[in-house]
């Protein structure tokens, strides 16, 4: 990997690039190889690459982390950054703002000069003159002012000329005064202050509401705070026409690299559906009864390490009684919306729509310099088993168990030199196949490939070839109607070959003439557009993967089926870009002094893209049903942000053959953080029947006719109270699918909800309230 990024640099950096973007490989304190990736209006590389200078618009970004400023300076040899001017930095919970600053990216420790350190998991306030910020939660102030309370006047503070503060612990603080509202009403040489923000047992606020299917409902819930690293949540639901449901939430985290969430819902239905038309089945017409009383919904995930930290595992879980529950049980926090919130926000993943098959999951992996591992299974549940319904011999749904990845990450080939632009990648899998009716077994693939990126002041070529080869072993077939072959094939081998070419065309113009604001008193609160950048990115690209016969081959799913394709790809984007400065007051030497500060923003894009598909264009099968029509639609995107609070998106596709918008994707978004948003969409897609939309069954569903329509408001202006409302509805069969409205009151320590919703199959009314700060 440190290969592939040395190469990349040094053909990418051999001159400076306007409007780039360039990645910077760190090791961190682990010796873990972290890419960052850097993007600026101008990138200029210096020393022989040894040193980065980004300037305008600048972030540096890895995950959720990132350094934002008007220039940054990056020394690759140590992985030192300094950054001036609007310094922003989010490292893990730490948000932090400064003029200046300066960080090591590795053991991520550093400095900031008249600094400010927000952190969210205690919901403490930290300003100084000059931070400097050590390993972990550690920090020394000069001229420190610390609060846990919102607000540029918070209700109290405490100021020292020196600090040493240790967040979820103690801090000490040297010639201190105690505030309150910024009035300094006492001095104390010495002052320990605790920064802990221990979690205590005890019930949470109740949630309660009403539903037409399931009456009134009301939700207790007890927390308790085992110890520092893991918690519980014992819940109780009363549901009037189902009866009790009872709840059990565990979460741990251990140390940094292993955490985990779990939980299951479960109860004693006093309700059953034995046929479609009772009051209550049928839910979506599909056709299903639901005959089980015991109903429950088990679901988890799990972040961590095995005895060596550089070996991760994850385990997804997700498993649920039938069908309908979690389209029964909609309210209260345990429901599947906040559920998914919950895990998205812990773990940065996603559970599958509430109308899919529940999907459980367990990986195991670990990358080298090069190299990369992965092990695990995947299990698929087919929610309309049992329960009256299907018999699990008539399952076809399809199971990994087990399945191997490895990965050979692009890099160059050191035998060659680095003075040789060749570029050299791989992947390779077996998986074993499982299914309870259809056809099982195993595929061992690989998929080596080979790059040359050709890369001068006139753009980019990069060409690449490939070659698949997999190996089949096949227990059982069962081919259904997707093939016209035996399913008895043993091997397919499908090279593949692409070239990709690209550049860009820039001018900036200068409006002002030099003649820019001032940082005076006078200009504070003054802005105005001082330059812009018109830049043109056409891009070509050609794909080549030849026919290769593969009807007598098992089919597993559909990546046993490669598609030959023989495609020209074009595409012009233009981007317009603004330069703007505004005059604000900012803390200095001396006190508060006006100061200029920058802003960029892309006013608009344009991309406009199509293929042309020249095996279509030879085709001569089916010709008496469908035309040949080797070009593609027509898609055209325009991105329009003018000003601060609007922004317009619209995409279109165009079919050259029908003469007609074929599909149509507008949103336009209004939003000012004192006032509020709104936003509206309109989905639109019309049904074509051409060949290449009706090939195979997934493409022709996927072909559908839409009519969609949404639009979400948020008012915020009459503070501390809010007003959200939620329409959504398909125009196509002329019917709602959710009308929303909710009543927010919203207070540092607490939030409340008060919330009417109309579904087609429900309507719901329901109260919450959240405590901030009751989160692990």
């Amino acid at each position: 990997m440190a290969f592939c990024c040395a190469l990349f640099l040094a053909l990418a950096l051999s001159f400076p690039v306007v409007a780039g973007a360039t990645e910077v490989l760190v090791l961190n304190e682990d010796e873990e190889a972290v890419v960052w990736t850097l993007h600026a209006d101008k990138l200029t590389s210096l020393n022989d690459s040894k040193v980065l200078e980004a300037e305008g618009k600048v972030s540096l970004r890895q995950g959720e982390d990132y350094l934002k400023a008007d220039f940054i300076r990056y020394f690759s040899a140590t992985n030192w950054v300094l950054l001036k001017g609007n310094v922003q930095v989010k490292m893990g919970e730490d948000v932090m703002e400064s003029e200046e600053a300066e960080f090591d990216l590795g053991s991520r420790i550093g400095w900031l000069k008249n600094g400010k350190v927000f952190v969210d998991g205690p919901h403490i306030y930290l300003a100084g003159e000059k931070i400097n910020k050590h390993w972990g939660d550690f920090y020394t102030f000069k001229n420190a002012k610390v609060t846990a309370c919102d607000g540029d006047k918070p209700a109290w503070s405490v100021s020292a000329k020196e600090a040493t503060i240790e967040l979820d612990g103690y801090s000490q603080l040297w010639h201190t005064s105690f505030a309150i509202k910024d009035q300094d009403i006492s001095y104390v040489p010495y002052f320990v202050l605790p920064m802990k923000t221990k979690r205590q047992t005890g019930f949470l606020f109740p949630e309660f509401g009403h539903s037409s299917k399931l009456g009134m409902w009301y939700h207790q819930a007890f927390y308790w705070a085992i110890n520092e690293s893991s918690d519980m949540t014992i819940s109780e639901q009363w549901i009037e026409k189902r009866g009790f449901m009872t709840g059990l939430e565990y979460r741990h985290q251990f140390d940094l690299h292993n955490k985990g969430w779990w939980r299951v819902d479960a109860l004693h239905d006093t309700d059953i559906d034995y046929s479609e038309d009772d009051e209550r089945g049928g839910l979506n017409d599909d056709g299903l009864v639901r005959t089980n009383p015991e109903r429950f919904w088990l679901r988890g995930m799990f972040d961590g390490t095995l005895a060596d930290p550089r070996w991760k595992l994850k385990a997804d879980l997700d498993y649920v009684s039938d069908q309908n529950y979690l389209r029964e049980f909609k309210q209260s926090s345990a429901a599947f919306y906040p559920t998914r919130d919950a895990l998205h926000d812990f773990f940065g993943r996603d559970l599958q729509e509430i109308d899919q098959n529940r999907t459980s999951e367990v990986q195991v992996s670990r990358d080298w310099e090069r190299v990369g591992l992965a092990f695990g299974a995947r299990y698929e549940q087919n929610v309309n088993l049992g329960n009256g319904n299907n018999v699990t011999s008539t399952d076809p749904t399809l199971q990994r168990l087990p399945q191997f990845d490895v990965f050979l990450f692009k890099g160059g080939l050191p035998v060659l030199g680095e003075s040789f632009p060749i570029e050299f990648e791989a992947e390779g899998q077996a998986v074993n196949f499982f299914r309870h009716n259809g056809t099982r077994g195993s595929r061992f693939e690989i998929h080596p490939s080979v790059s040359a990126p050709l890369v001068s002041e006139y753009g980019t070529i990069i060409p690449k070839v490939g070659w698949r080869q997999t190996q089949y072993a096949t227990e059982s077939v069962h081919q259904y109607d997707t093939d016209r072959g035996d399913g008895k094939g043993t091997s397919r081998s499908v090279p593949d070959f692409s070239v990709a070419a690209f550049t860009e065309l820039a001018r900036n113009y200068d409006i002002k003439d030099g003649q820019g604001l001032t940082a005076t008193a006078e200009n504070v609160g003054e802005s105005q557009w001082v330059a812009l950048r018109h830049s043109v990115q056409p891009r070509m690209q050609y794909t080549n993967v030849p026919n290769v016969n593969q009807t007598d081959n098992p089919y597993y799913e559909s990546h046993d089926r490669i598609w030959a394709e023989n495609e020209l790809r074009v595409s012009l984007v233009n981007l317009l870009s603004r330069k703007s400065e505004s005059v604000a007051m900012a803390d200095g030497e001396e006190g508060p002094a006006p100061v200029v500060n920058y802003d960029y923003r892309d006013v608009v894009r344009f991309r406009v893209e199509q293929a042309y598909d020249f095996r279509e264009a030879e085709r001569t099968d089916m010709l008496d049903q469908y035309e040949r029509r080797p070009l593609s639609d027509t898609e055209a995107e325009v991105i329009v942000s003018p000003l601060d609070y609007l922004n317009v998106s619209s995409r279109s596709f165009w079919s050259p053959y029908e003469n007609r918008i074929t599909r149509h994707e507008h949103t336009v978004s209004l939003f000012a953080d004192s006032i509020g948003r709104i936003r509206t969409g309109l989905d639109f897609r019309d049904r074509v029947d051409e060949y290449k939309r009706q090939r195979t069954e997934e493409e022709s569903q996927s072909n559908e006719r839409i009519r969609g329509f949404n639009t979400e408001v948020e008012l915020t202006y009459f503070k501390p109270w809010s007003f959200r409302t939620l329409y959504r509805a398909d125009i196509e069969k002329g019917t709602d699918l959710e009308k929303t409205v909710a009543l927010i009151y919203t207070h540092q320590c607490f939030e409340f909800i008060s919330e009417v919703s109309v579904m087609p199959d429900e309507t719901s009314v329901n109260f919450y309230i959240k405590l901030q700060g009751l989160t692990f």
